[in-house]
């Protein structure tokens, strides 16, 4: 099992040179062909906005963790260092605590912690451009009827793009 140490100190194999970072601020591992993220440090790190201080964390690849509540960790940094193998990234027997969407750990659990803020940013999109073209269509249809039809055929096409969205999410 490897494992790489992050932190302000020259000895680390990733230096965050920030104040905020402890020297060895933390441990980046696999085990069963996951991250394994072990704070050690005094100032704590964030996992998606919940604080841990010195636990033991399954994590996938890209979560959002942050050194000291403000350094975002230099995950291409540990997937360069730190590959994880192509077969099965999430998949693994160790029974290490996980954290959820929710932010609640678990014990020994199969959840892992994952951003979804592209979905996020997707669905917001989808809704603002179709209430955006409507909203212009009602704003110009007396006076330039040509450009509220093409602002509510924007709106229509904004909309179908929208469901096709949610329909591929769902597979």
């Amino acid at each position: 099992m490897k494992t790489i140490t992050i932190g302000r100190s020259s000895k680390c194999d990733i230096v965050v040179p920030y104040e905020g970072v402890s020297r060895i601020h933390a441990e980046i591992s696999i085990t069963g062909n996951q991250y394994i993220f072990k704070d050690l440090s005094t100032n704590g790190s964030s996992l998606g906005g919940r604080m841990i201080h010195n636990e033991r964390l399954a994590v996938s690849p890209g979560a959002e963790i942050l050194l000291a509540n403000r350094i975002p960790l230099p995950w291409a940094q540990v997937y360069a260092q730190l590959p994880l193998s192509p077969a099965n990234p999430y998949g693994s027997n160790d029974r290490t605590s996980v954290i959820n969407a929710n932010n609640n750990v678990q014990a020994g659990t199969s959840v892992y912690y994952s951003s979804d803020s592209l979905a996020i940013g997707w669905g917001i999109l989808a809704f603002l451009v179709p209430l955006a073209g409507w909203i212009m269509y009602f704003c110009w249809r007396s006076e330039t009827p040509r450009r509220a039809s093409q602002a509510a055929t924007c709106a229509w096409w904004g909309f179908g793009v929208g469901i096709l969205i949610r329909i591929l999410a769902m597979i």
